[in-house]
């Protein structure tokens, strides 16, 4: 030990000797990594949350490609007393105009009354003429609309809502546009405002919507959160200290961890996910304790020695903190990296990575910076720290602490294998969940548009099952049709399964249309040639493109897409598992064969391994930080005592989380491998600093323990407040899932903290372990 100090003593002699070099260079790091930040991108998509080449979202993707499907911009037009009036259907029509010279709309690819067509049998064939012509338009055509709408079963709920009060205006988008939907979504809001004094009401949702809606949200969120964290800590600071060095070097180090961090993500072309706008508050919280305890040293050894300067202050600190700091950090990084090892998902995956590199930031200019800057200064004494060594009520507290932990070692033991034992039953409980809309506060108007469009209409989430045959116009035989219109209407047996649309539905109609437009000729064609003389005739009147979202030019491969009125996990998982047993049961064989695609899918792939990936993430990172602990202090026990505190937080969570019926969700599924992550920092510093004085100073251990809480344990109550209130900040999120994983670390924190200073000194002064070497 004494000589690492002697090592340490020279390695922080050369940095205080050359600190004007390693503050330029600190501050020079901090700008120019800095300096990329402008040029992050965003991207709130569901895709997000998979890895480009995952076969699931290729085989998604190469379905969206072959029928031109995209996530759309949904715009509902509500007139309670009926659409079916002049005015709302002109306003459709102007509407649909509108949109398509909005930059980053497909003008090709608008969906409404006033662009689609009604199919009319003749004398001569089929006739495909639009619903309306705005020329033409009157009342009594409007009346004529809504008969013909009736009449045509494809377009009830998934155009215009059953109850005639709600008519959808459906606009794709580019895909040169997939990363800048929030401008698109910008642009149509502040077209609908030109219409805000009309008497209908317009909503505006969807799943493009809904990525652009959450650019802006979590932008304008982080604009909230992340000055509020460095207030927030900037008083704690100012509280410890009282003095204005000690709130600004801590700070220095947080600028330098988020900044670098931010801008190595930009300059490594890493999206900007909705998780990761929890990562800047995370890092202040995180980055801010070095400093705390290195601060918290430096105050008592200049209370204690007077009469040292400004370097021996310095160099003396060093050499007691940067093992400790070294230590937590490292751990730190583990709880991160564990995200990142554990995960398949990007967001997460990138959010552990970047946090990991964020945490060796802080303890680079923890061990660097921070004695640099220092010997710009001269000395000082903190008001909190007084040279005749009275402490100040924080100290006393502390102190009180310690004294009912000696006289009630083992009552402590008991509480926490209650606390165990809940905890267990707790995670067996977990309710594995996600719903995108609860990214936004119910209040929001994307909420609300949500809401009344899967109330009004089919819904806004889709399942794609897409249908295959061997050869070219196979999807003319009769057989392979009704299979599909079979399966159709299975799934739409399903709950939360609104209505479906499948080329089967225009066959239907045109059969109808050519036989007096009959509602019992509603049917399919039974003859092969028949169904191949409707394409040609409907080709003849209508745009043969009306079908490229349902099926093939070589009439080979179809998609059928069916419509949901929920976006939930939970309510999703069902539909697909049913809908795939249907197919493998009752549909596949070696003529036609299907697979199932779409939003609803991909939902049910990726969060199913949530709870997976959140276990692993916990497991890894309790064997890492008990491996790293037990090498750094030559004892398996001290590893194994270490991560109890943790351990028993994690579990402490599962029980609030099944009390307050929170999903484990992908905001919230991290809060375990951050929470041991950075909780265990109250434990490393725990064991290290009894370490000290029991074995070093061989003090009894009553006044070991004495010492300990009036000096080390006064630092980690403001190390506590730092990361719980730190942490605490994100619970003012806009974003429910970063507010839940706020409030999860930050009790996690607290019970860690508890844990490390009553359960920890607890157990070791009941067993006494070895590694601490205490015989008096």
């Amino acid at each position: 030990m004494k000589n690492q100090q002697s090592k340490a003593t020279k390695f922080f002699n050369k940095v205080t000797s050359h600190y004007k070099i390693i503050l330029t260079l600190s501050i020079l790091v901090i700008i120019g990594v800095s300096l990329f930040i402008p040029k992050m991108t965003k991207d709130t998509s569901y895709d997000a949350f998979l890895p480009k080449d995952d076969p699931i979202l290729v085989f998604r993707n190469q379905v969206k490609e072959s029928f031109g499907l995209k996530d759309p911009m949904v715009i509902a037009i509500v007139n309670e007393k009926g659409i079916f009036n002049k005015k709302t259907l002109a306003l459709v029509h102007e509407l649909s105009e509108k949109i398509k010279a909005i930059p980053g709309i497909d003008p090709d690819q608008i969906t409404s009354l006033s662009t689609e067509s009604n199919i009319v049998g003749t004398d001569e064939g089929l006739e495909v003429d639009p619903f309306f012509e705005i020329d033409e338009l009157t009342d009594a055509k409007a009346l004529d609309v809504k008969e013909a709408i009736d009449d045509f079963e494809l377009y009830q709920g998934s155009l215009v809502s059953k109850d005639h009060t709600t008519t959808l205006v459906i606009a794709e988008m580019l895909d040169s546009y997939d990363k800048r939907q929030h401008e698109v979504y910008k642009s149509l809001i502040a077209l609908l405002d030109e219409y805000k004094s009309r008497n209908e009401q317009f909503y505006l949702a969807g799943e493009g919507a809904v990525s652009g809606y959450l650019i802006r949200y979590i932008d304008e969120d982080a604009m909230k959160t992340n000055p509020f964290a460095a207030l927030i800590i900037s008083i704690i600071l100012i509280i410890a200290y009282r003095r204005l060095r000690a709130v600004v070097l801590p700070n220095i180090m947080v600028l330098a961890s988020v900044g670098i961090t931010l801008g190595a993500m930009a300059a490594f072309g890493v999206d900007f996910y909705v998780i990761t706008n929890g990562l800047p508050v995370v890092l202040i919280a995180i980055a801010v304790a070095d400093g705390i305890h290195i601060l918290g040293e430096y105050y008592e050894i200049a209370a204690k020695h007077p009469n040292y300067t400004q370097k021996e202050l310095v160099v003396n600190t060093m050499v007691q903190m940067w093992r400790p700091v070294t230590i937590t950090s490292i751990t730190t990084v583990a709880g991160f990296l564990a995200i990142a090892a554990s995960s398949y998902m990007p967001p997460m995956m990138y959010f552990g990575l970047f946090g990991a590199l964020g945490v060796v930031v802080a303890l680079v200019y923890a061990v660097f910076m921070i004695p640099a800057a220092m010997m710009l200064l001269k000395p000082q004494l903190s008001k909190a720290y007084k040279p005749n060594q009275d402490i100040d009520w924080f100290g006393k507290l502390m102190q009180f602490i310690g004294e009912i932990v000696v006289k009630h070692p083992k009552k402590i033991v008991i509480i926490s294998i209650i606390i165990v034992a809940f905890g267990i039953n707790g995670a067996t409980k977990l309710v594995i969940n996600e719903n995108r809309i609860h990214n936004f506060q119910s209040e929001e108007p994307i909420v609300k548009a949500d809401a009344l469009i899967n109330n009004k209409t089919d819904g806004t989430s889709y399942l794609d099952i897409f249908i295959e045959t061997p050869e070219n116009e196979d999807l003319f035989e009769p057989e392979n049709l009704r299979k599909i219109e079979a399966l159709q209407s299975y799934v739409e047996t399903l709950p939360h399964v609104k209505g479906s649309t499948s080329i089967v539905d225009f066959l239907k109609k045109m059969n109808q249309s050519l036989n007096e437009n009959q509602k019992e000729f509603y049917t399919l064609p039974d003859n092969k040639n028949l169904i191949a003389q409707y394409f040609l005739l409907y080709s003849a009147s209508g745009d043969p493109t009306d079908f490229d979202n349902y099926i093939d030019y070589d009439y080979r491969l179809a998609n059928v897409r069916f419509r949901m009125d929920t976006g939930e996990y939970l309510l999703e998982k069902p539909v697909v598992e049913q809908a795939n047993i249907y197919i493998e049961e009752h549909f596949n064989n070696d003529i036609i064969k299907a697979t199932t695609s779409g939003k609803v899918t991909v939902d049910d792939y990726w969060i199913g391994g949530l709870a997976y990936n959140h276990f692993l993430g916990g497991i890894l990172a309790l064997l890492v930080v008990l491996i790293f602990a037990a090498l750094s202090f030559r004892s398996i026990w001290a590893g194994v005592l270490t991560i109890i505190p943790v351990a028993i937080s994690v579990l402490f969570i599962y029980t609030v989380m099944g009390l307050m019926d929170i999903w484990l969700a992908v905001g919230t599924s991290m809060f375990a491998a951050i929470a041991i992550g950075v909780g265990v920092d109250f434990a490393v510093h725990t064991v290290d600093r009894l370490k000290y004085l029991l074995k070093e100073k061989e003090l009894p251990i009553k006044e070991a323990y004495s010492e300990f809480y009036k000096s080390a344990g006064r630092a980690l109550l403001f190390n506590l407040l730092a990361l719980a209130l730190g942490f605490g900040v994100l619970m003012t999120s806009s974003v429910p899932p970063l507010s839940k994983f706020g409030f999860l670390v930050a009790v996690a924190v607290l019970v860690s903290f508890i844990g490390s200073i009553t359960l920890l000194p607890a157990l070791i002064y009941l067993i006494k372990p070895k590694f601490l070497n205490s015989n008096k």
